[in-house]
């Protein structure tokens, strides 16, 4: 079997450590990939209107951290339309991947439509409740399933867009107004037409950079705690 997924993989030029860590992680996941220099929040200017929007600067206590975020995913949806894939892997450089994101990647890929992503990590600091109702089975015991409220899904640490989704939210998230995970919003706002997640969350923080924690349930069945 061929594996086609390919991730674009976001780091700072002034954090070897975390690239280096990420070069770790993706070998042991047997992901093709290439790394995407992050934009700098030291070089974003608050003040340019066409830029940054008052939004962003009253919802966020690091605002030029949280637009510099946005504009460094935009690159990827950049690279991944230029480079014409259909879908892509986007991934922060303080993940911790499984053995097996090639073949669940693959196969999360193959039912996404249209302008959506499919998140790999999420969190929610209450149980994340998703809806039964067009959930589907991935490999080794995973699904893909719709949440329930996607306002309370957040983390852009790993996630699937689709070549659609890229150029939606490339025409959309700038002037910036939000932050890079407010998948709640963007669907709302209809940048995506779609947002699912892969449950359980498969993919989660490094803990030498931070730490995150997420459960869920599905339906009506019990708390799965990641």
């Amino acid at each position: 079997y061929r594996y086609f997924m390919y991730a674009y993989v976001i780091n700072l030029d002034r954090s070897p450590d975390r690239r280096a860590h990420m070069i770790a992680e993706l070998a042991k996941a047997g992901v093709d990939y290439e790394f995407v220099s992050a934009y700098d929040g030291r070089n974003l200017d608050l003040n340019d209107p066409s830029l940054v929007t008052p939004e962003l600067l009253t919802k966020s206590p690091f605002p030029a951290n949280h637009g510099a975020t946005v504009l460094s995913h935009i690159r990827c949806y950049e690279r991944m339309i230029a480079q014409g894939r259909e879908s892509a892997l986007v991934l922060e450089d303080d993940v911790l991947l499984p053995a097996d994101l090639n073949v669940l990647a693959d196969a999360a890929a193959a039912q996404l439509t249209g302008p959506e992503v499919a998140l790999l990590s999420f969190t929610d600091p209450e149980p994340m409740k998703m809806a039964n109702a067009e959930a589907v089975p991935l490999p080794n015991g995973r699904t893909l399933a719709l949440p329930i409220d996607p306002w309370h899904v957040r983390s852009a640490g790993a996630y699937l867009i689709t070549r659609e989704g890229g150029e939606r939210l490339i025409k959309s998230l700038v002037p910036l107004r939000s932050c890079a995970d407010e998948w709640g919003f963007f669907y709302h706002e209809g940048f995506l037409d779609r947002v699912r997640c892969i449950v359980p969350s498969t993919v989660a923080g490094a803990d030498q950079f931070h730490s995150t924690a997420g459960s869920y349930t599905l339906g009506t069945g019990l708390k799965r705690d990641r």
